[in-house]
């Protein structure tokens, strides 16, 4: 193997903390990062930030962000907006023209850059397979370089709802046959590895299981003491027992109405003084919030909104339990979150979430939507709340073992060289 650092351009469309907080948008930042600091020459192409800023203030805000020094990254801009004022970027149609044409483009930058020798590896976030896979369509020599592709969550084909179904119909064409194109596409679960040759008819054995990670440094240092006390008492958590918290967008997916007729059917298990901490926005908290008021809960439950880092983790320290009732699920982050901040977890059996919650030894899994199975297991997590503790700790070893992010990044490098190493032998 060279010992010249592995060259890579990662096609993405966003990245933290330049387009948002979003799971994607930290997924990217913190796998360009995380590369640098195993040596890995990385050039990341993105969308231009909506505040304009320029590419070197960019570059350093990332490297701020990860307290990272290193001449191993580099950014690059393409536009991605193109509809704008006219039509909001990311609104359903919008989404379906701007991101084609913003991937086709990346996937000319990739074939420039390989044209010229820059380049090792290409690995894209997301519909950005698209780009580089019409590229290598097109011209066969660029087949010769490996081509790693992540598609993310693909909730576009899990949705129930026809009608969104049916909008996003040649988003998923692209998307599919994006990566049909690539060497390798990345499985962030073992459990949920089937999915790509079914929703994505990629074949099986390009596949390969490269689990999505957290920063467990980044998570715990955003722990502060003084958020603690403030929250504590914003919530009133100490006339509170047991705490519940769930974290993310409040949309139907997501099974929060699940959650609440099972909290009815378990309210004698629960006693007097139960809270459930809702974080979280979306267009799901305004129904939330009238079938709690019809269900009589609305004592017991706090809609807390948005919250910042700092809040955020400062909040998992001071809850007992975390439950995400989700309907389908991608990797699951906040899973990864609560875990490694000790908490216990009960959650359905849905997407990357067998992967990291295990019955009896870091929580309890249900059924996704069985309103009854989830009541259960609320009833028997609390009569084993003796175990909380053990099962926190196991939570922690699970993440620091398998779902840290230097563990991650260096599975990711070690599929780099493999794919290089194949394609220099005879």
């Amino acid at each position: 193997m060279s010992e010249q650092p592995i060259r890579v351009l990662m096609l993405a469309r966003a990245v933290y903390p330049l387009h948002g907080f979003g799971g994607i948008e930290r997924h990217v930042f913190h796998l360009v990062t995380h590369l640098a600091r195993q040596d890995v020459d990385v050039t990341l192409v993105v969308g231009r930030p909506p505040d304009g800023t320029e590419e070197q203030q960019g570059l350093q805000r990332i490297l701020e962000a990860a307290q990272l020094t290193t001449q191993s990254l580099a950014l690059r801009y393409l536009r991605y907006d193109l509809t704008s004022p006219l039509l909001r970027p990311n609104s359903i149609l919008g989404r379906q023209i701007n991101y084609p044409i913003f991937a086709l483009r990346e996937g000319r930058l990739a074939r420039q850059h390989l044209q010229a020798g820059r380049l090792d590896v290409v690995h894209s976030q997301g519909l950005c397979a698209f780009g580089f896979g019409w590229q290598r369509a097109l011209h066969r020599s660029l087949r010769a370089v490996p081509f790693v592709a992540n598609p993310h969550g693909l909730e576009e084909y899990r949705t129930p709802d026809w009608r969104k179904r049916l909008a996003y119909t040649p988003f998923r064409g692209l998307y599919s046959w994006g990566h049909r194109r690539a060497d390798r596409v990345i499985a962030t679960d073992a459990c949920t590895q089937d999915d790509l040759p079914r929703y994505l008819r990629v074949p099986a054995d390009r596949v390969v299981v490269i689990p999505s990670a957290i920063d467990v440094a980044e998570c715990l240092g955003f722990v502060d003491e003084r958020r603690r006390t403030e929250l504590r008492a914003r919530f009133k958590l100490d006339e509170a027992d047991p705490v519940m918290l769930s974290v993310s967008r409040l949309e139907r997916n997501k099974g929060y109405h699940v959650l609440l007729d099972a909290l009815a059917l378990a309210q004698d298990a629960l006693g007097d003084r139960w809270r459930w901490l809702l974080v979280g926005q979306g267009k799901e908290a305004a129904v939330l919030e009238q079938q709690a008021e019809q269900l009589g809960l609305s004592e017991h439950i706090t809609f807390v909104g948005k919250l910042d880092d700092q809040e955020l983790h400062s909040l998992y320290e001071e809850v007992d339990l975390f439950v995400h009732p989700t309907l389908y699920e991608g990797s699951s982050l906040v899973t990864l979150e609560a875990m490694i901040h000790r908490l216990p977890v009960v959650a359905s059996a849905a997407g990357g979430i067998p992967d990291k919650v295990f019955p009896g030894r870091n929580g309890l899994l249900v059924p996704p939507g069985d309103v009854h199975a989830l009541a259960k297991a609320l009833r028997t997590a609390l009569d084993l709340r003796s175990q909380w503790p053990h099962w926190g700790s196991e939570g922690v070893r699970i993440v620091e073992t398998s779902f840290a992010w230097p563990i991650v990044a260096k599975r990711t490098k070690q599929e780099y060289e493999r794919m290089l190493a194949k394609r220099r032998s005879p």
